[in-house]
């Protein structure tokens, strides 16, 4: 019985806040939790089969107008840098710089753009 009640409140204590944002061909899946916000993509360009996928732990940066929150994802191991907004009206917007080797040759630049709710 102890069992039961201490595994949903375990659960509660230590799970993160997942929010999927999507646009044609996309998706981004923010995960926050109390003391970092960690991010994945997975995009791609028209009806091609290459893919872009991108993820990582994100820093928060300081919110411009028209914007709740920005963060920045920089890979340390190549240029690839991932500057992602959350506007007022709730959408996600990706911009990104040099993150050419997260994606198929026919995918390249398809992680940028507006994902919705």
């Amino acid at each position: 019985m102890k069992l039961l009640t201490v595994l949903p409140l375990m659960i509660l204590c230590f799970s993160a806040k997942a929010s999927d944002f999507k646009k044609i061909n996309g998706i981004i899946s923010l995960y926050q939790s109390k003391n970092q916000t960690t991010f994945s993509i997975n995009s791609s360009l028209g009806t091609t089969s290459g893919v872009c996928e991108i993820g990582g732990e994100l820093t928060l940066i300081d919110a411009r107008k028209g914007q709740r929150n920005r963060w920045v994802y920089s890979d340390q191991s190549s240029m690839c840098v991932v500057l992602i907004s959350e506007l007022d009206n709730g959408a996600m917007q990706v911009i990104s710089k040099d993150c050419d080797k997260y994606c198929g040759v026919t995918s390249i630049g398809s992680i940028n753009g507006t994902y919705n709710k």
